[in-house]
Parts: C-alpha cells; structure tokens; sequence
C-alpha cells in the first residue's frame, strides 16, 4: 500500500538514492525529466522513480516534495515552484533539502511561502540512503516539520532542530565546512607539495606520523572532482555563513577555489559510475597540476 508520493527535484547523486529508498519503503516517488541529462534520467529509470515530465505535474501528484540541487539553482527553483503553487493552488509541503546558507533557507521561504505551501527548511547529512542503509539523517526545522517525518525510519533518520527557519540549513553547513573544507584543504597541501616536487617525501613523513591523514588524503584527493562543480557553490555558502555571523569567511573562500581547480581536471568529465577506481593519488595531483596554469 502506497503511503504517500513524494516529489523529488531533481534525481541526482543524492535524489536518485533518496528515491530508491523511499520506493522500497512502499512511497510513489515522481520526478520531472524533461530537459535532464542522460545520465540523470538513467539514474532515476534504475531507482524506479516515475518520470511525469514536468514540474506541473510533479507539483499536481505530490504530497511532498523534496529539492535536492546544487545551491546556486535552490532559490530560482524555488520561484518556479511557487508560481505554479499560486495558479493550481495546490496544498503541497516543500522541503528546501540544499546546503544553503540560513540567510539563503530564509530567501527560499519569502520565495516560496503562500497560503497553499507548508515550507521545510532541510539539510541532508550522510551519503545517499541507498549507501547509508537507511542512516542517512535529515535535519529539519519550520513552522510545521510533520509531513515529512513520515519518511523517519523509511530512508532518512529525521532530526528535528524547532520552529526557526535556517536552523536545519546552519546544520548542514557547519557539517560541511568541516568535511569538505578538509577534501579541499587536503587537495590543496598535495598539490603544493607536488609542484614542489616533495611529494614522495612528503607521503614518507605522514606515514611516519600521520597515517590515517595520508589514508583520508588517498581516498578522497582523487575523487573531489566528481562532485566540485555542485561543491564550489557550497562553498561559497559556508562563506557566506561565516561572514553573516563574523567569522573568516576566507578558509571556504579558498576551498571554493580548489574545487574550481578541481573541476578543470579531467577526472572532472568523469562520474561516479565510470570514474578509474585503479587511479593512483600521484596520477591524480598531475592533473591537479596541469589544471593550475589552465
């Protein structure tokens, strides 16, 4: 028996995922595929999320929908979706699940709020539910979080943060600006090590004192450019946060432009499914090397 439709914008990395996990809890979730890539549209097909081809009809056949893209389209989304709320005047809950900053989570409800619209201020922190079996955990925080607690358990560990809209957003970045601050300050070091020519040393030296920092470096220095078109705008979020309270906005200032580098590598043209698993960490700090003078 299907519990609800859920509406997801849009099937990527972490919508595809989400999908797959709410379908094998028994929800119907719809996305609109129109104009999307192949590869998007590849990914939903295999979760079995049900292309309507628009976002009229996903806004017509849900109960909840979920905005998952990069942060930079969250607001424009979002201005979308209002416009057709207004004329169809359908009651929906949306929930704004990107890594925005609050000033930009507050935008996103001004853009959004209308008599027909509950809206949820949401960060997702964990991989997709998919690869977390079931742990991936969704902060929320608005004026009324119910409607989406009924995915607590079917996919998302849901964590409620209270009433204030932000608050669900401040989480999200502050987890963030730790992990993938620490990938691009990573990058960073070896790439500056390696056009110093003191990477061998270098590597020798963590083994000797820091092990598991040379391990994370290995596992994740070669993979950031996978994902640093959509991080470069994250970072710039967290920066955003930082300097709205008065913090340094300049560490995540910086990291945006590592992941700029990393997107001119070639592994950047890479995805996740076809993406060289035997590349080496030296292999990869070449083309990080090559990127700076492009």
């Amino acid at each position: 028996m299907i519990k609800a439709t859920i509406g997801i914008l849009m099937p990527g990395d972490m919508g595809h995922g989400c999908g797959k996990a709410f379908i094998n809890n028994n929800f119907k979730v719809i996305s609109c595929l129109d104009g999307r890539s192949t590869r998007t549209k590849k990914l939903a097909q295999s979760s079995g999320i049900e292309d309507v081809k628009t976002i009229e009809n996903v806004i017509q056949s849900a109960d909840i929908i979920l905005s998952i893209l990069p942060p930079e389209s969250a607001l424009q989304q979002s201005k979308i979706v209002n416009a057709i709320i207004l004329k169809t005047q359908k009651n929906i809950t949306y929930v704004d699940c990107n890594a925005v900053s609050p000033k930009t989570a507050k935008s996103i409800n001004e853009a959004i709020s209308s008599k027909f619209c509950n809206f949820i201020d949401a960060g997702i922190i964990g991989l997709n539910p998919i690869v977390e079996k079931g742990n991936t955990r969704l902060y929320v925080s608005g004026p009324d979080t119910s409607p989406v607690k009924i995915l607590n358990g079917n996919g998302f560990i849901v964590k409620d943060l209270g009433k204030e809209i932000g608050k669900a957003s401040a989480m999200k970045i502050i987890y963030a600006s730790a992990t993938k601050g620490t990938f691009a300050l990573h990058a960073a070091v070896l790439t500056a090590a390696h056009k110093l020519d003191l990477s061998s040393d270098y590597f020798e030296e963590l083994k000797y004192s820091k092990p598991d920092t040379l391990a994370a470096m290995e596992r994740m220095v070669p993979r950031i450019p996978l994902d640093a078109a959509r991080w470069e705008g994250e970072m710039h979020e967290i920066a955003n946060t930082f300097l709205d309270i008065g913090v340094t906005p300049k560490f995540h200032l910086g990291s945006a432009d590592m992941m700029s580098l990393a997107n001119k590598t070639p592994i950047a043209k890479e995805t996740r499914e076809t993406v060289n698993v035997n590349r080496t960490l030296i292999e990869a700090l070449d083309m990080y090397v090559e990127a700076l003078d492009k």
